[in-house]
């Protein structure tokens, strides 16, 4: 995988110029780009050959493609590439089996390896990974069918920097997390910036381990946080007991149960003793996956005053924002390069009720 700076510049500016055509009516729009190589905290590869001959493989414009090297990964995902590889090729037991390797790291430079099997891990393997952890000085985990197996913290801690505020966040083994850290910040950025202080409450759907939980948390008086993967759920409680948010109320729901919920339509035992009517909710804030909003959460955003979506999907941002004018103006917009060399756009809006 070849890069170079210009190739950066043309499809950072491809995509600024497609962004600036869609919304030529939005007359406040910043655009945000990212480092050309070492931004990429999160890898996964899949394995082929032989004991003794093992290498890394991905799937790229259609085709299976030996990796070699991985410039867009961070410096320390580098190094680990090229140091387990000649562990995995030295030893039977990490070998035998092994279809995908995961990679994670921090810029605080904790690392975490993955290693994914077709097989039931043994005591042999057991003993190789104790002396891959040493080794490598990074958490193993080995993970097969009904089976998980830890050396080390199953969590890298990111510690996020935006405009006014800093905090730190464990990310953990196989729940969703931003793979772009230094453009996370410039989205934490964005929001703070273009959100002041309120007494009112915001309600965050999606929200994950809580990257941007912690944010709201700073500006309003009291946040609803909810989220229906349940190891991404347990992960939210343990940051926010870390970061002392004691005015963050956090219940595991989907989007649309949450919105069920604070209409007062359905009852959920899984709110946990939380008093819908104590909050005063004028705003929302989403950040959904790739495929955008469902048809009913879209439908229950003309009660709030003010909307905060954040994208990854530029054809699901574009189709929601259209069915979202109906009830509410563009205030504000934004372009983050989060994923270059990809076609992919990650947006960001804030609107305001008509």
């Amino acid at each position: 995988m070849k890069l170079s700076s210009a190739k950066y510049d043309f499809q950072y500016h491809e995509k600024r110029r497609l962004f600036q055509k869609e919304f030529k009516q939005v007359s406040d729009i910043e655009f945000f780009h990212s480092l050309p190589e070492g931004f990429r905290h999160r890898a996964e590869f899949s394995i082929k050959g032989n004991f003794g001959s093992k290498q890394y493989v991905m799937t790229i414009d259609g085709k299976r493609e030996q990796i070699d090297s991985f410039p867009i990964a961070s410096t320390k995902i580098q190094e680990l590439m090229h140091q387990l590889l000649e562990q995995i090729n030295a030893c039977k037991a990490l070998s035998e089996k092994l279809f995908q390797v995961e990679f994670q790291t921090s810029r605080n430079q904790d690392s975490m390896i993955s290693l994914i099997y077709h097989r039931k891990l043994d005591g042999s393997w057991e003993n190789a990974a104790r002396n891959l952890n040493k080794k490598l000085q990074a958490t193993i985990i080995g993970r097969s069918r009904k089976q998980k197996l830890s050396y080390g913290n199953d969590y890298v801690i990111e510690t996020y920097k935006s405009f006014k505020s800093k905090y730190s966040l464990r990310l953990y083994e196989q729940c969703f997390s931003q793979t772009n850290p230094e453009i996370c910040e410039k989205m934490l950025s964005w929001v703070e910036k273009n959100l002041i202080f309120s007494d009112d409450d915001v309600v965050e759907l999606h929200c994950g381990l809580g990257t941007f939980t912690m944010l709201l948390s700073k500006i309003f008086r009291k946040v609803l946080a909810t989220e229906n993967s349940r190891p991404s759920f347990a992960g939210l409680k343990e940051n926010l007991r870390l970061n002392k948010c004691f005015n963050v109320n956090v219940a595991r729901l989907s989007g649309h149960e949450t919105l069920q919920a604070i209409s007062n339509e359905r009852s959920f035992n899984r709110l946990g003793g939380i008093d819908i009517s104590e909050f005063k909710f004028n705003t929302i804030f989403l950040d959904p996956p790739r495929e955008g909003l469902d048809e009913s959460t879209l439908g229950y955003l003309n009660r709030f005053d003010k909307v905060i979506y954040l994208s990854c999907g530029f054809e699901s941002f574009k189709r929601d924002l259209q069915i979202m004018s109906k009830t509410h103006f563009v205030r504000k917009l934004a372009m983050f390069d989060q994923f270059p060399y990809t076609e992919h756009i990650e947006s960001g809006a804030i609107l305001q009720k008509k």
